[in-house]
């Protein structure tokens, strides 16, 4: 170890001591490295994953998530089925907001309202509430939602709504959210400030109904450089930091004054090409650089052969470093609605070649894809190495890199694109409703769909699954629909992350299957 680690070890060892020994009556701040950018405080204008973890600081949910996966009480203590088309739920008593008005059924109403149409939201949670029909108060604590049809999963899609107050979001706009006018929840902690691109300020919620937060205030700082990140943990400048690079992981787990903690992550890191007949132009060009008659991302034989020419075992354990798992489909393997035959095939480039022929692209074509550069760890080098796997088999390939903000608002005018999506349901419906379900505003599927993708028959078996009860059979229409989506190269997928977090000693944080970083959930062990 050279010297001047060891100086920053020690700088960080020493700071973390004094933060968890603070005298009593001393303000106490968590302070977290986050690798993506946080665009919004809204919680219902993008599902995304750093906007969710501020949301759920801010904002309770009916029914929540343990770091395990099961659902677990929130705003409800309890729920059940009355009947195939209705659920009751036994809310919580006494909880308040953070303006100390009372929480009340009409505001849980109106959150599920507000969530199926927040305005230039580039991935909504409509495809959560898909089956709701109605929302009745029926006395002081208890629930009663109407579903237009059987829907056994509710519960686990109500997780991933925010429950928001109508008396202050009536008029309210993603803006106000975000200046901080609209941002009352109920949640553990309150809104202190959001500084777009930079960090995100909280302050303990005294009133929170749950167990109360180690910690008198938490900032979240927006670090998307891996090394950076790593750095200002061992400097002491942050006392937690998710998904540090792979290659600084032996340093960090070598440490005696650092934690890192992981679990297997439910992401799936996938390519999502544009399938419409239009040209994405100038994403796509002849192989001479000319103009193409039609777009060959739109032909299921170049889709299958993009697919064929890629080393995802090469992605997982060189270019990530082991910090990922091969895929093939959605899920990974052992998941509730996984595949268990679709497993990931050896490159094939000689028949992706003759694929690319059989298509009519003999002498193949350019393509540009494009990648965030603050999202997901290792995208960029990701999206390099695949770009050289296509190059070989006559796609000549680029790679254009635009920070998180930017790239969620223009990715639908991309020809093809990497991108992630974290499987909230815990089943392939997520990926199936939200990103490959034929958008339809009047239904709420296809919120997430910004490629053009549409198959009916993949809609219809989707829907039949939500209103299956009988979880063996809801599991393999799920799976029929999995395998319907992959052989027709709707999406192309590459690997599940794994969630790794470093944290200073003296702290603990159960690791999340759903990656996400709770500052409520991080507590002091008193070493």
């Amino acid at each position: 170890m050279t010297e001047i680690w060891r100086r920053m070890l020690l700088a960080a060892g020493l700071a973390s001591l004094a933060a968890v020994t603070a005298g009593p009556g001393r303000a106490e701040t968590l302070s977290i490295g986050m690798a993506g950018a946080v665009t919004s405080v809204d919680p219902h204008f993008h599902n995304a994953s750093p906007n969710n973890s501020i949301a759920m600081q801010i904002f309770d949910r009916l029914v929540e998530r343990a770091a395990d996966g099961s659902l677990a009480p929130g705003l409800s203590e309890s729920w059940r089925p009355v009947s195939e088309t209705v659920w009751e739920f036994r809310l919580r008593p006494g909880v308040t907001w953070h303006d100390g008005s009372p929480l009340t059924a009409d505001d849980i109403a109106f959150s599920f309202t507000r969530a199926r149409n927040v305005p230039n939201s580039p991935g909504g949670f409509g495809g959560f509430l898909r089956s709701v029909a109605s929302v009745t108060g029926i006395d002081a604590t208890t629930l009663r939602i109407e579903t237009n049809g059987p829907a056994p999963g509710l519960p686990g899609d109500l997780v991933n709504v925010a429950v928001i107050a109508r008396h202050v979001g009536s008029d309210a706009t993603t803006a106000d959210y975000n200046a901080g006018r609209a941002a009352i929840g109920t949640g553990a902690f309150r809104l202190r400030a959001f500084r777009p691109g930079e960090r995100v300020e909280l302050e303990r919620n005294p009133a929170w109904w749950g167990t109360p937060p180690a910690w008198d205030a938490a900032t979240y700082r927006m670090m998307p450089n891996a090394g950076g990140r790593t750095a200002a943990l061992l400097a002491g400048d942050v006392d937690m930091v998710e998904m540090p690079g792979a290659s600084d992981l032996p340093r960090l787990r070598g440490s005696a004054d650092l934690t890192v903690v992981s679990a297997p992550g439910l992401r799936v890191i996938y390519l999502a090409p544009q399938h419409g007949a239009a040209v994405p132009a100038p994403f796509v060009t002849a192989a001479d650089g000319g103009h193409l008659a039609g777009n060959p991302l739109a032909r299921q034989e170049v889709r299958q052969a993009l697919s064929l020419a890629i080393n995802r075992g090469g992605l997982a354990e060189r270019v990530l470093q082991g910090t990922a798992v091969q895929t093939a489909q959605i899920l990974p393997l052992g998941t509730f609605s996984a595949v268990p035959a679709l497993t990931v095939d050896a490159p094939a480039p000689d028949r992706a070649r003759t694929l690319l022929a059989a298509a009519g692209y003999p002498n193949g074509f350019r393509l540009t894809l494009h990648v965030p550069t603050d999202r997901y760890p290792g995208a960029t080098a990701v999206a390099q190495a695949v770009a050289q796997m296509w190059t070989r088999i006559g796609v000549r390939t680029s790679v254009a890199s635009l920070p998180w903000s930017a790239y969620a608002a223009q990715r639908g005018s991309f020809a093809i694109h990497l991108v992630g999506l974290g499987n909230a349901t815990f089943d392939a419906t997520s990926m199936l409703v939200n990103v490959l379900g034929t958008p339809d505003r009047a239904r709420n599927i296809g919120a997430g769909n910004t490629t053009g993708y549409g198959n009916a028959e993949l809609d219809s078996l989707v829907a039949r699954a939500a209103g299956t009860f009988d979880n063996a059979a809801r599991e393999e229409m799920l799976r029929e629909a999995t395998r319907l989506a992959i052989a027709d190269g709707a999406i192309i997928p590459l690997y599940h992350q794994t969630n790794i977090w470093a944290l200073r000693r003296g702290l603990a944080y159960e690791p999340r299957l759903d990656e996400r970083t709770l500052a409520k959930e991080v507590r002091r062990t008193g070493q």
